[in-house]
């Protein structure tokens, strides 16, 4: 059966199921056996991003009684228009990973918004609504994911990389005016410390176990130099390798993780007791190492850091094939942005 219409007053109801219709949607493709990007599970990551845009979706239909059946391009349509105005009551800046509402978010949105509603009809055994499948046809939003749009990958030029990295590694001793840095604070600069020097992503950082580290057979005792990486629904388990002085980073944390006691097999915890590290506390943390290191007005994000090592291994010599093994991507299509790059003067470490 299709959602129903509910009066005005029961717009929290409305707004509930299409809440639950997303995590029917969820945990369907947590159940899938699929290859297929569009069909297999979902990373944590990347649901929490959908949930967050669905969520704002649901708010919207929900105060104007629309459902998935009668949801119309120009319903969809005005929701973007609001979006990117701030109007909705939402911030005009969208929190997916600090992007702006832009032809590509519309698209994302319009993409979600589609498979929502036809894994609705096909469970409900009915016509899927084709509002959003309309308007990807429309040359502003059907483009706007297509590789030859791509903006370049935004990467560290040397003076930025060499700044970060100071800031990354600064040690601060008790005698020092500051005092020493609290142990969440080593904490977060070791995760970035990670995606700049091991080209890891935040929830690598926040899966990262402790038998994932290898220390034996690097060129400097006791220094990490490679990590092994559980897989997930998006992405195959992997090892990568560590920069030496991100190595340096991680064992100095190591040593204080040990001193604090810090319970569990997680790398980076967000408690003594070992409680896993949320996506959300993960990244605003991370953010917060950034703009410590001068960098928070810098575009790319945090993201901009791992660019920053697939492209330091490029310019080293390293295969597109091993490069897109260590970044744990099973598309090699997405190295393409790397190689519109490489052709060009890159002033990376």
């Amino acid at each position: 059966m299709t959602l129903p219409l509910f009066p005005a007053d029961d717009h929290a109801l409305l707004e509930e199921r299409l809440r639950g219709l997303f995590r029917s949607w969820v945990d369907f493709r947590a159940l899938s056996n699929s290859r297929v990007r569009t069909e297999r599970p979902l990373k944590e990551e990347s649901a929490t991003v959908y949930q967050e845009m669905w969520h704002a979706f649901a708010a919207f239909c929900a105060a104007r009684n629309l459902d998935t059946s009668t949801i119309s391009a120009a319903d969809i349509q005005t929701f973007l228009m609001l979006r990117g105005s701030g109007n909705d009551g939402e911030k005009p800046r969208v929190s997916i990973k600090g992007e702006d509402l832009s032809p590509r978010y519309a698209w994302r949105m319009l993409t979600l918004i589609d498979r929502i509603t036809r894994f609705h009809a096909e469970r409900e055994g009915i016509p899927p609504n084709r509002a959003a499948t309309e308007l990807l046809q429309k040359d502003e939003y059907r483009y706007a994911n297509a590789s030859h749009r791509d903006p370049l990958p935004e990467f560290c030029t040397e003076a930025q990389a060499k700044r970060l990295i100071g800031y990354l590694t600064e040690i601060r001793h008790a005698d020092s005016a500051e005092g020493p840095l609290p142990w969440k604070e080593v904490r977060d600069r070791t995760a970035v410390a990670m995606m700049l020097g091991a080209g890891l992503t935040p929830g690598d950082v926040r899966a990262m176990t402790l038998d994932g580290i290898t220390t034996d057979g690097g060129r400097k005792a006791g220094v990490p130099w490679k990590l092994a990486l559980p897989g997930n629904g998006n992405a195959p388990a992997r090892e990568t390798p560590v920069a030496e002085w991100a190595g340096r980073q991680l064992a100095l944390w190591m040593s204080i993780r040990t001193a604090q006691r810090i319970q569990g097999n997680l790398v980076f915890p967000s408690t003594l007791a070992g409680k896993p590290w949320s996506h959300t506390g993960c990244y605003e943390c991370c953010k917060a190492v950034l703009a410590g290191a001068g960098m928070e007005g810098d575009s790319g994000g945090v993201f901009k850091l791992r660019h920053t090592f697939a492209l330091r291994q490029l310019s080293k010599g390293r295969s597109e094939v091993e490069v897109a093994r260590w970044l744990g991507l099973l598309d090699m299509s997405g190295m393409a942005r790397y190689r519109r790059v490489m052709p060009r003067p890159v002033d990376i470490v």
